[in-house]
């Protein structure tokens, strides 16, 4: 997914009015629903934790995601590390005898919306197990 088209996808959590209180500690996180890589027309959905409750809007859906068990690596600096970190990932589920349950998701703890420097992100790059 391009920058751009991210950016446009999170930018639509301001249609929501009152406009979102995020919890402490905010945690906003993008799950792939593609089950294999794509370069492009990646399809994804995007949620934060808030405080309070909202109605939905037209792109804006709330609800409670249940507990899951993931395996999960944290990643400091640039997305470019994004591929190497994943399959270091899988290569642990596959060495430990879990299988993937569902699609990965990452966890933005400190991400564009905090810093511009690429170094700064701490990205937590997740996969469902059982």
């Amino acid at each position: 997914m391009s920058s751009t088209r991210n950016i446009h996808v999170w930018n639509m959590l301001g249609e929501c009015q009152p406009p979102l209180v995020p919890a402490v500690p905010c945690l906003a996180s993008a799950q792939f629903l593609d089950m294999e890589y794509k370069e492009e027309n990646v399809e994804v959905m995007i949620s934060m934790n808030v405080k309070g409750t909202y109605q939905d809007t037209e792109h804006v859906k709330f609800k409670t995601l249940p507990a899951v068990r993931v395996a999960s690596c944290i990643m400091k600096g640039g997305y470019e590390q994004m591929n190497d970190v994943t399959a270091t990932v899988i290569s642990w589920i596959k060495a430990n005898g879990y299988t993937v349950s569902g699609p990965m998701f990452n966890i933005y703890h400190v991400s564009p919306a905090q810093t511009q420097n690429p170094e700064e992100y701490v990205t937590e790059v997740c996969f469902p197990i059982e």
